[in-house]
């Protein structure tokens, strides 16, 4: 069978590469293409992929028997309210269409914001699934009788690639990674919460730094982690030491990061200390004790802990940050 996989792939964030790779995992195909942003990209990010479309054009001229929409953005309003029509048509000729794997955000009833045939291409899906509890509760909000089955983040469980950690991080040292987003939101928490995250460090003295990038977008300047890193480095702890820091170089960064190799690096650390999902996400699925640090009002990490506890390293935490404004 082949399938054409939708979602917000090729904008530069490996964790949306890392569901794509799972998803292929979970829907076998005899050829596999993805929509994306830039195809060279995520056909390195991805291997297996056939080929890769961008427009509605391209997806329907594919004439797949199956969709399969999943990654990152999916669950959002914005999002639905675009692709749904597609969806209907893909189904009307004659695709199956699937949901998987995604994180919902708060929409309420769907006949509030669902467009014209979008409620019949929800009820018509060949399956539906979701990664937490959260998510399920707020596709029941939809008002569709719709009961999401619930995932739990398996991309945890794609397998490591150790061939960059090899050539870049010693033996003999111990290793803190920091992730870290360059958002307005994310620093105002951080510098009102200073004394917290300079207390965190302290609790790793002898640990020199990694910096942990699963993001350079190719639009939001805010969701550039190399930037986060470098300022969350010259702010909070300017006197450790950075191993590879090449990692946070955009040119080696898009010539070398996959997935997999990210995986790699988070597999050598002693621990992380990360704003970002995925990369909490490798770090359970090696046993690297993760601490989460995120938005307060903000619950997308903390659904993801909580999905998780049961598998999470001994170590790991999830601490909230206030915003003052």
């Amino acid at each position: 069978m082949r399938t054409a996989f939708l979602g917000a792939y090729g904008y530069g964030n490996l964790g949306d590469e890392l569901c794509l790779m799972e998803a292929m995992r979970a829907f076998p195909s005899a050829a596999c293409f993805a929509f994306s942003q830039d195809p060279d990209w995520t056909m390195r990010c991805v291997p297996g992929l056939a080929g890769t479309f961008f427009e509605e054009s391209g997806l329907l001229a594919r004439r797949v028997p199956r969709i399969v929409i999943g990654g990152g953005f999916i669950g959002e309003k914005v999002f639905l309210q675009t692709q749904l029509p597609s969806i209907a048509l893909a189904q009307r000729q004659g695709a199956a269409a699937h949901i998987h794997n995604i994180g919902v955000s708060r929409m309420g009833r769907a006949a509030d914001w669902a467009p014209e045939g979008g409620i019949e291409a929800i009820r018509r899906l060949a399956s539906f699934t979701v990664r937490d509890p959260r998510s399920a509760e707020m596709v029941l909000e939809w008002d569709l009788g719709i009961i999401p089955g619930l995932t739990r983040y398996p991309e945890k469980a794609i397998p490591a690639d150790p061939s960059l950690a090899d050539a870049l991080l010693p033996r003999g040292v111990r290793l803190l990674g920091v992730s870290v987003t360059h958002s307005a939101r994310m620093w105002r928490c951080l510098e009102h919460g200073a004394d917290r995250v300079r207390a965190l460090l302290d609790r790793f003295p002898d640990h020199a730094l990694v910096p942990i990038v699963s993001t350079i977008h190719r639009m939001a300047r805010e969701e550039r982690d190399n930037e986060g890193f470098r300022r969350f480095h010259a702010t909070f702890c300017p006197e450790r030491r950075v191993i590879a820091p090449e990692l946070a170089d955009p040119d080696v960064w898009r010539a070398e990061l996959t997935p997999q190799r990210l995986k790699g690096i988070i597999a050598r650390l002693d621990v992380l200390i990360s704003q970002r999902k995925h990369n909490a996400i490798h770090a359970i699925g090696a046993g690297v004790p993760v601490i989460g640090i995120h938005v307060a009002r903000d619950d997308s990490l903390p659904r993801c802990i909580q999905a998780l506890a049961d598998c999470l390293p001994e170590g790991s935490a999830c601490i909230a940050l206030q915003d003052p404004d």
